[in-house]
Order: C-alpha cells, then sequence, then structure tokens
C-alpha cells in the first residue's frame, strides 16, 4: 500500500512495516507505519519526519507540521550565518542559537553589556534596563517600536505592589509584567463603553490607572465619562457613572450611588487608606471620593462660576469644599495620608491635606502656553507649565511630569530641581538623565524600589528611570 512518507525524500516513496524495532522510543520511528497508533482527527496524517533525511531514526510528526519542520531545515541548510560587525555573533538562517539584533553595530548582541546609550546593547527590547541615572525605553516609539505592536495615545501609568505596571493607551489597556514583557490585557482598537472580557471589552481614551489590594485595576476614563473596573481575569464592569460620551450625557456633574454619580472627564485616580476611591474630575474641577459602599461624595473644590464672560475658573486656597482648581488633572497619595494634585491650567501643585486646599509648589497663574513658563529654586518661586502627572516615591520625593517644560521635575526640603531631561527643549532621547529628552511627558508612577515609570506621550512612549 502506498503511503506518504517523510524519510529519505519527502512525501513521495513505499514504506512497509519493520519488524524488529522494539527498541524505539515513545514517539520514535523509522517508517511512517510506525506511527499508526496516534490518534487522529479527520483529515490529519501523521508521517515519520527525520533530519536530516538520512537519519535513521526520526520523529512522529503530524504531516502539516512536518512540512513546516522541513522548509525550516532547508532554509537552515542552505541560508547563511554572517557575522558583518565582527563581534561573534552572526544574523542569517543558519546561524545556531541567538542571531545578532545589529549586526552593523560590534556594541550590540545576544548576551551583550547594557549602558546607557541609545542602544538596545543586550539585544532584549528594552533600552538602558537596569541602569542607574538612566533613562530608557521599555515600549513603543512610533517609528521604530520596542515591541510587535504599537501604541498610539499613551496617557497613563500605574506600578502595581507585585511589579506589574499597567499602561493606558488610547482604546486599551497593556500590562507590562516583572520580566518587562508586555501584553494587551483589554479594549482593543476600536472605541467604545462595552462592558465584557479582555479584548471583547471597549474603552474610549482610558488616561488614569489604580490598582487595588485584589490586583483589579481601576480606570478613570476621560471621554466616556465613568470609572471602570478591570477585573484579573480581564472582566471589565461599571464602577462608577454613566459611561457614555455621547453629547447629552457630558458636562454633567452629580453626587450619589455609583449608578447615578456622574463626572466629566475624570482623568486620574487613587485609593485612601480606608479604600476608597479619590477621583479627579477635570473638566468639573473637582475632586470626588467614591467610598467602599460605592456612593460619590464631593472632597475638595467648587467647580466654576457662572459669569457674563462664562464659565471662570480660579486657584483660591483654603477649606476643600471651598477650594478651586482650574483642570486638576492628577493626583497621589503621601505617606501621611494627604494628596498631591496637579492643577493643570493654574500651573502649580497642589495639597489636600486635613480638609484644606494649599499650594506645595510652583506659582499658581495663567500663562500664555507660547511663552517659556520655567523655574527650579524655592518651591513659591517655582514655575511649572501644565504639570499633568505627579506621584510620591516611597523616599517621600513628589516627581511631576512637567508636560509643557518637556522634563521630569522634583519637589523636596522646599525645593523644586529638574530630575530628567533638559525642560524647556522638546526631543527624544535616551540616556544620562540630564541629557535624556522627552516629548510631552504626560504620567508618572514611582515603583517600590524608587525608579520612575513615565508616560512620554509625545514620543509614543513608555520610559524608565532608576534614580
Amino acid at each position: 500500500m502506498k503511503r506518504l512518507m517523510l524519510g529519505l525524500v519527502l512525501f513521495s516513496g513505499f514504506a512497509f512495516l519493520a519488524l524488529g524495532c522494539s527498541n524505539l522510543k515513545e514517539g520514535e520511528c523509522k517508517r511512517d507505519r510506525h506511527c499508526d497508533d496516534k490518534a487522529t482527527k479527520l483529515g490529519e496524517l501523521w508521517v515519520c519526519y527525520k533530519e536530516p533525511p538520512e537519519s535513521e531514526i526520526g520523529k512522529c510528526l503530524l504531516a502539516k507540521d512536518a512540512r513546516v519542520a522541513l522548509a525550516k531545515y532547508k532554509k537552515k541548510k542552505d541560508g547563511k550565518c554572517d557575522d558583518g560587525d565582527g563581534d561573534g555573533v552572526g544574523v542569517g538562517d543558519a546561524c545556531e542559537g541567538p542571531v545578532d539584533c545589529n549586526d552593523k553595530d560590534k556594541d550590540v548582541k545576544p548576551g551583550g553589556t547594557e549602558v546607557c546609550d541609545t542602544k538596545d546593547n543586550d539585544c532584549d527590547q528594552v533600552i538602558n534596563e537596569g541602569l542607574k541615572s538612566c533613562v530608557g525605553t521599555v515600549l513603543g516609539g512610533k517609528r521604530d517600536p520596542i515591541c510587535h505592536f504599537m501604541i498610539t495615545m499613551t496617557s497613563g501609568v500605574a506600578v502595581a505592589p507585585n511589579g506589574d505596571v499597567w499602561v493606558s493607551d488610547q482604546h486599551q489597556i497593556y500590562r507590562i509584567d516583572a520580566k518587562g514583557i508586555p501584553t494587551r490585557f483589554a479594549g482593543s482598537n476600536k472605541p467604545g463603553h462595552e462592558n465584557k472580557k479582555g479584548k471583547f471589552a471597549r474603552f474610549d481614551e482610558p488616561v488614569g490607572l489604580a490598582v487595588g489590594p485584589d490586583g483589579s485595576v481601576y480606570v478613570a476614563e476621560c471621554k466616556n465619562n465613568c470609572v471602570r473596573k478591570l477585573a484579573t481575569d480581564g472582566q471589565v464592569s461599571t464602577y462608577a457613572g454613566l459611561c457614555s460620551n455621547e453629547a447629552d450625557n457630558a458636562g454633567l456633574d452629580k453626587l450619589g450611588n455609583w449608578n447615578e454619580a456622574r463626572f466629566w472627564c475624570p482623568i486620574d485616580l487613587t485609593f485612601d487608606a480606608d479604600g476608597s476611591l479619590l477621583v479627579v474630575d477635570r473638566f468639573n474641577a473637582k475632586i470626588k471620593r467614591i467610598t467602599k459602599a460605592r456612593k460619590v461624595e464631593l472632597v475638595a473644590g467648587v467647580g466654576g462660576k457662572d459669569t457674563d464672560e462664562g464659565v471662570v475658573f480660579g486657584s483660591a486656597n483654603g477649606p476643600a469644599l471651598k477650594a478651586e482648581f482650574d483642570q486638576p488633572v492628577s493626583i497621589a497619595k503621601t505617606a501621611d495620608g494627604a494628596f498631591v494634585i496637579a492643577d493643570m491650567k493654574n500651573n502649580c501643585i497642589r495639597l489636600l491635606k486635613g480638609g484644606k486646599v494649599s499650594t506645595l509648589a510652583g506659582q499658581c497663574a495663567k500663562v500664555d502656553v507660547e511663552k517659556e513658563n520655567f523655574a527650579d529654586g524655592k518651591a513659591a518661586k517655582a514655575k511649572f507649565k501644565m504639570p499633568n502627572g505627579v506621584a510620591v516615591a516611597p523616599d517621600g520625593t513628589i516627581y511631576v511630569a512637567d508636560t509643557g517644560n518637556h522634563c521630569i521635575r522634583k519637589i523636596g526640603g522646599g525645593k523644586v530641581t529638574t530630575a530628567a531631561g533638559r525642560c524647556l527643549q522638546q526631543g527624544y532621547f535616551d540616556g544620562p538623565v540630564k541629557d535624556a529628552l522627552f516629548n510631552q511627558p504626560l504620567a508618572i508612577d514611582v515603583a517600590k524600589d524608587g525608579s520612575l515609570w513615565i508616560i512620554d506621550h509625545g514620543n509614543y512612549r513608555v520610559r524608565h528611570l532608576i534614580p
């Protein structure tokens, strides 16, 4: 009987039952007939695949898998392994082991030593990882992505206690695990507000993220005007507000039970000590709380004032319920239970503590977006330009993503200094903190080890810095 055979010649010749083959191990074969005991489905065929073809003993494979294996074998046999840069690691189909990710640069090769520069020296798809005082890229890049998928509108970042890093993109949520491997966890490139699981869920411009004690991720979803919950199994649900971007459902401001409450572009959130969530309600210019019973309450801010010239927002300090903000956009909790708030259009950093709002750093003034507004120095005299992200490090240092000045600032000891980047200089460069360049850094968080995770919005990247 004629049969399909993979041996000396694939798919040709006859194979007959061989006798005396009791010395074959499980899965080994000399003829196709030795694979007859394999379970098959309709249309499947097991064959004896030998590599190289002159081998006496092969292994049983499905015919479709054998075709793939043979193609790889031929490609490797007929291919080349070139070492253009002379670093001892080549590139090509015939190379054994890891191949060089850049065969034109001898400083780049698998197993190489990572140094603080713009190169992926060890070919692990991460730049400058693990190096102190050095800014590196972990994910993204519009033209030259570090990983295999493109990120288009990175907006928020949160580091979980277990070391996972959560990132919000245009309509998706990503997770970067402790090994630096990114995956899409929920959402897709299609906008919407569907409460489904994983890639079937729909978001529309999620921004701020907060990781709960059980590992669930809470999402401030600006364009859908609500707060969502992403469970550890990928299931998405509405946590508070009405998820809608329709005109009639935007511009609303209402307290009450989770399903009755209304937000207008909730943009960031963080946990209080009692397990409640503090939410920055951007266009309502208020800070709200979602209690553990999922009731929405007002914590700070009076919102805008109606005038003959329209709604006007201020910067008044004082009792929290009488304080004024102008597009607050980020919030972070300090070790003593206070909250630091980035007041973007007031160009300053505010402090919510003991039921009162004060100015922590900056001059709280409207500025011309076309003009410079930068100054390091004493906190009260420092200047920021559209600060969008705040985070508190384990040592109490407060970091600010100073979006309009294109750099990372820090507040400590009553002073404001530059932590990374060249303020006032827009661009992209990975390297030493003083030389690194950013383009509209938008969000920031600090891990337990004190390292900074930065959303470099204008460069479509997630950057990492170990101070």
